[in-house]
């Protein structure tokens, strides 16, 4: 829906200065020049919340290659609720993943003793 509210602002600007609408595109996503080199000419025809949606996919794949980096796990079905942390206590409370201070505390008592 941002894309889309956004998207439609900015082709509104576009029209009022005379602009092309595509040129918008291009500066307001961060994926406009991947689906442009990917569409080519039909780019234009995207509507702003197809490519917001597929902007905000894109991060979300791209977080989740970080974390699944970090944990040194490679495919979706290694990875489990121990691999998360919830980062305020209401989140851990709500879904039982454990609080960030808490998480490792186990394994550090272990090794101090």
């Amino acid at each position: 829906m941002v894309g889309k509210t956004h998207g439609k602002l900015m082709a509104e600007k576009m029209e009022l200065e005379g602009e092309d609408a595509e040129e918008g595109y291009l500066t307001l996503f961060a994926v406009g020049a991947e689906l442009k080199e990917r569409f080519g000419k039909d780019f234009a025809k995207l509507p702003a919340g197809a490519i917001g949606m597929y902007s905000y996919i894109d991060r979300m794949k791209q977080g989740l290659q970080q974390l699944m980096a970090g944990a040194r796990k490679f495919a979706l079905e290694y990875i489990t609720r121990d691999d998360l942390m919830a980062l305020t206590r209401e989140a851990a409370e709500i879904t039982g993943i454990s609080y960030v201070m808490d998480a490792d505390a186990k394994e550090v008592d272990e090794i101090l003793g």
